[in-house]
């Protein structure tokens, strides 16, 4: 048994180091330490080692490492054994003491000499705080996600290049699969690239920013975002970007939708005022030119009045339409109309539109009005649509060109249209020209004809369709149910605009 040992230290100093001493040592350790013999049993154990099993070292002495609390499940061999087998250190963790508590066993053995036998020296490492608090911190950090997973916002993680490295369930669905790897900017419209691009460099400089931008989902739509970029800090520099994207579409979608019924309510409130005075100026109109007919025998001048007092009294019509719609009040009497009729009359009305221009913009009008094609509808409401469609050809040629007009007759519907060689308008333009208000004449135009064109036709149970390319001119399309000749209905519907008011309500027959 060794007594003692003798070190030299830097001061050539002998330094006796006793067993006693290595003892007190040891129990001076926090860690449980035990001494195996080659054959794995034990030889000695310090205080915390008595402490952790609960007997002292002297009736612990001789027992096996698998006779002890450690037992590893499903282990055919102790720890000990395998590290005097193998000469290599082993790590194990098992539940020791009364507690079960986690607790990491590290074996490093010794193979010995033939001076030396072979021993191996076990260090029981309690870890329950350690395990404490990675549970902790991973409940932490489930919890974390859980709320990023649940947050109404996309939210992504970027790297210093702008690289999305980590994105929440709202992201991932968003986009319809996984984007990691790619980069941010590869899902901004190219109108908000470089406010992106300088928000993302802002971010960079360690600053937060808010801002709105247009994106880009998978499938190619665009969507309206609100934006808000934070730096990502680690060891006190910006190591990424963390970006927070909440989509605001139906919101600025129902924004306007308000603000075009407040415009629209607006209106209404004005053209009712407006539509008395109107009226009265109508009347006088009317008046003279029915006068003036009696006291002329002159044909082409007494069609020319005809005309007059025709557009009068259907000017005198859509005033009563306006009144009946500021009031919310309507009953409409459908009865059949030649629309082939209805297109040469209105161009008529509408020609000095365009012989009003000069020679050097002049505008040819071809016809396809030959044969009589009924529908079903109301004779001022039609004209005026086939009036607002003819302006708009003519304003869409203002430096000449041609137009034609006609109608048809198709299964179950009858069909006009009206067509130009003018300028045309973009797809994004053609989407839009039937919202209230929305005008692509500037100051002179209201945005609202082709607006009230499409309610009409709506009432009428039909459909309004365009199609239009830039510089390749556009036309217009309207389809209505077909009727006999001496069909008349008559439709009782609240007004548009009525919070029950259906488009598709069915009309009722008159005997």
């Amino acid at each position: 048994m060794i007594d003692s040992i003798q070190l030299d230290d830097a001061c050539n100093t002998d330094v006796v180091v006793t067993a006693d001493l290595l003892l007190s040592i040891c129990n001076a350790l926090p860690d449980p330490i035990y001494t195996f013999d080659g054959r794995g049993r034990l030889i000695t154990t310090n205080s915390s080692g008595e402490m952790l099993q609960g007997s002292s070292a002297a009736s612990l002495k001789g027992k096996r490492c698998c006779e002890m609390f450690w037992r590893v499940e499903g282990s055919e061999n102790c720890v000990v054994d395998r590290a005097l087998a193998t000469g290599q250190r082993v790590e194990v963790e098992v539940l020791a003491g009364e507690e079960s508590k986690p607790t990491l066993l590290i074996v490093q053995s010794d193979p010995g000499t033939s001076a030396t036998p072979a021993r191996a020296i076990v260090i029981a490492r309690d870890i329950a705080e350690l395990r404490g608090a990675e549970a902790e911190a991973l409940a932490q950090r489930s919890f974390m996600a859980s709320i990023a997973d649940r947050s109404p916002d996309e939210i992504y993680v970027l790297d210093t290049n702008g690289r999305i490295t980590w994105m929440n369930e709202r992201g991932e669905a968003d986009n319809s699969l996984m984007l990691s790897g790619r980069y941010l900017i590869e899902f901004v419209a190219e109108d908000s690239r470089e406010l992106v691009n300088q928000n993302l460099q802002r971010a960079l400089a360690a600053e937060d920013t808010q801002f709105e931008m247009r994106a880009v989902r998978i499938d190619g739509t665009l969507r309206d975002v609100e934006a808000h970029t934070s730096p990502m800090w680690k060891d006190n520099e910006v190591s990424g970007i963390l970006v927070f994207l909440r989509d605001v579409t139906d919101r600025r979608r129902n924004q306007e939708v308000a603000a075009q019924s407040d415009k629209l309510r607006a209106v209404g409130e004005l053209a009712a005022g407006v539509a008395h005075n109107l009226n009265n100026s109508l009347t006088v109109i009317q008046g003279r030119a029915q006068l003036l007919m009696m006291r002329t025998s002159d044909e082409a001048v007494i069609k020319a009045l005809k005309i007059i007092t025709n557009a009068v009294e259907e000017g005198s019509q859509t005033l009563r339409r306006i009144l009946e719609f500021a009031r919310r009040e309507s009953s409409h009497q459908f009865a059949a109309i030649d629309l082939s009729e209805l297109l040469i009359s209105s161009i008529e009305i509408a020609r000095p539109k365009w012989q009003s221009k000069s020679a050097a913009t002049k505008i040819e009008v071809t016809t396809e009005c030959s044969t009589p094609v009924y529908v079903m509808g109301e004779l001022a409401e039609l004209r005026e649509v086939v009036l607002n469609l003819l302006f708009n050809a003519v304003d869409a040629m203002p430096d000449g060109g041609s137009m034609e007009v006609g109608s048809r007759s198709e299964i179950g519907s009858g069909c006009f249209w009206v067509s130009d060689n003018g300028c045309g308008m973009a797809p994004e333009i053609a989407a839009r020209i039937f919202e209230p208000f929305f005008t692509t004449k500037g100051k002179s135009g209201t945005g609202l004809g082709l607006s009230a064109s499409h309610g009409i036709i709506t009432r009428h149970n039909g459909e309004i369709l365009v199609v239009s390319e830039p510089n390749e001119g556009t036309r217009f399309e309207v389809r209505l149910p077909l009727c006999d000749k001496g069909a008349r209905f008559v439709k009782s519907s609240p007004a548009v605009g009525d919070d029950n008011y259906d488009s598709n309500e069915s009309l009722i027959a008159i005997k």
